[in-house]
């Protein structure tokens, strides 16, 4: 009895295991396919994240810090970090055992030896955001597994460039970083290693399995390059990939449809157009403001974004912890007039458009021919200021056309915004020492107290404090009108339904609705699950 017994046992354990066995080979070799309308130059993990707030990197790639699910830092290649009491020092304790994906060991000298190549200026060319890094004094390596940055100001913002992707210096030192291909097909330590790339086709990623961190849950990641939308669409449909990025109006579409879930993903970015300051007739505070108050904010949302968004009145969403809701006003054309009768202009021939000064208020407004909600939000900021006696034209141009110069000196459908610390773009944006600097500034915008309140904002520890400054600064910017704000957008994506563990976050300036690999819904891809 007791030999059968045992033999039962054995029995059930080997059904058990092979049932085990089962499971485990179900879970490994999932592939997640991502099917994109644009595909990228290289895999340069610094030259194209924007403004240097490192939102997501390629998964290639890691930092010594990473952006979590509430767009908080979160340690990646470091264990821990301390910073001091003025803001000034940062000293990193780094993870052990941490491997390139070519086996080569890391160390802290692959962390200074990225830091300076951005301090050094010398590949601005290759890291346009070269100039957020000037800030740094000084990096020493401590030992191995410890590295400290020594900044000449305490700025509360720029922890979040400790996200900055690390390179390896074994693999780039001594390079001339302009001609290697390195950028083709890198190396790092992130969660996946770079597998293949069949150009005008697709990119693959591998799972590293010697991850420093939590194994990622899908071994391979896949970006299909399909330029239209429309047929991006149809391999979701067909189940040929897994998610994608589509029109906010394309929602109607793919609604209710077997087998996909819409997300629509908060946004940092905004919408508005950009009144030079130093250009007639936006010079006068009274006629930003009527154009402000003639713009139907809530229509070009509905209607442009499908509703998918919220109305701007400053930079910063509803949501965000500094924002200051008594800026918001009405849709509201007659006070619009009022504000322009008071600025002196009247309709003395009776054509419809305002004059002053023997001079008719016309103007063109640019957006790029690339971008179809900027086009579609100038004809409709057309037909609202036509109602007030403003005549409008829009006009398409290519980016090599729009010139640092032309988005400066014109108005435009102009598009900004940072998820991140409210310091980040707004410091630029509206700080008068920015003027004539490159894309920043672009409305020539000058306000001694904005000023101080930027520099107080940036400096100040004590987030109640800073939510005090931010909240004064958003009244003088509503007020003062440099940037007509209209709407911030939501990002769509589109999802097989077999795809779990996502966590939508608000998302970073700058995504069309093609999508890319960095910056998207699926900024933590190594989490999602599939069936």
């Amino acid at each position: 009895m007791r030999t059968k017994v045992l033999l039962t046992h054995l029995a059930i354990s080997l059904i058990l295991l092979a049932s085990l066995s089962i499971v485990s080979a179900e879970q490994t070799g999932k592939t997640i396919s991502i099917a994109l309308g644009k595909e990228p130059d290289d895999l340069n993990p610094i030259a194209n994240t924007g403004h240097g707030d490192f939102y997501d990197v390629i998964k290639v790639y890691s930092g010594l810090l990473k952006s979590d699910d509430n767009l908080q830092m979160a340690p990646d290649l470091a264990e821990s970090w301390t910073v001091s009491p003025d803001g000034k020092t940062y000293t990193f304790k780094l993870k052990e055992n941490v491997l390139w994906h070519d086996g080569t060991d890391f160390s802290a000298e692959d962390v200074k030896f990225t830091y300076d190549l951005l301090r050094d200026g010398k590949w601005i060319s290759i890291f346009p955001v070269s100039s957020e890094f000037k800030i740094i004094d000084d990096v020493s390596v401590v030992d191995p597994s410890t590295i400290k940055f020594t900044l000449n100001e305490g700025i509360v913002s720029f922890q979040e460039r400790f996200s900055l992707p690390i390179l390896p210096k074994h693999i780039l030192e001594n390079q001339d970083l302009s001609k290697n291909d390195f950028w083709q097909k890198p190396i790092g330590t992130g969660p996946y290693k770079f597998e293949d790339w069949i150009h005008g086709e697709e990119l693959t990623l591998a799972v590293n399995p010697n991850y420093y961190g939590e194994a990622p849950n899908i071994d391979q990641v896949k970006y299909v390059f399909v330029p239209d939308e429309s047929a991006r669409i149809s391999l979701l449909e067909s189940g040929e990939v897994d998610a994608i990025k589509i029109d906010p109006r394309s929602m109607k579409t793919l609604e209710g449809k077997t087998g996909i879930k819409i997300y629509s993903e908060p946004s940092a970015n905004w919408y508005g157009i950009n009144l030079p300051g130093k250009m007639w007739p936006f010079e006068s505070k009274e006629v930003r403001q009527a154009i402000a108050r003639a713009i139907d904010k809530e229509q070009i949302l509905d209607t442009i974004f499908n509703g998918q968004g919220e109305v701007a009145y400053a930079p910063f969403r509803d949501a965000d912890w500094v924002y200051n809701p008594d800026i918001a006003f009405p849709y509201d054309p007659k006070k619009a007039e009022k504000l322009l009768s008071e600025a002196g202009f009247q309709d003395s021939n009776g054509d419809g458009v305002l004059e002053k000064d023997g001079k008719s208020f016309e103007f063109e407004l640019i957006y790029p021919s690339s971008n179809a909600e900027r086009k579609d939000i100038a004809i409709a900021v057309k037909t609202d200021l036509a109602d007030v006696g403003i005549k409008v034209v829009p006009v398409a141009k290519s980016w090599d056309e729009i010139s640092q110069e032309l988005y400066r000196s014109n108005p435009i459908v102009a598009a900004f915004g940072s998820p991140f610390d409210p310091d980040d773009n707004n410091y630029q944006l509206w700080g008068t020492k920015f003027i004539g600097d490159g894309w920043w500034n672009p409305a020539s915008y000058s306000n001694a107290q904005v000023d101080k309140l930027l520099e107080e904002g940036r400096t100040t520890l004590d987030q109640e404090k800073r939510k005090e400054i931010y909240g004064k600064l958003q009244q003088i910017i509503s007020d003062d009108q440099p940037v007509a704000f209209i709407v911030f957008c939501n990002y769509v994506y589109a999802v097989s339904d077999k795809v779990s563990g996502i966590k939508p976050r608000n998302g970073p300036h700058g995504q069309g609705t093609n999508g890319g690999i960095e910056g998207e819904l699926w900024w933590n891809i190594e989490r999602w699950q599939k069936e």
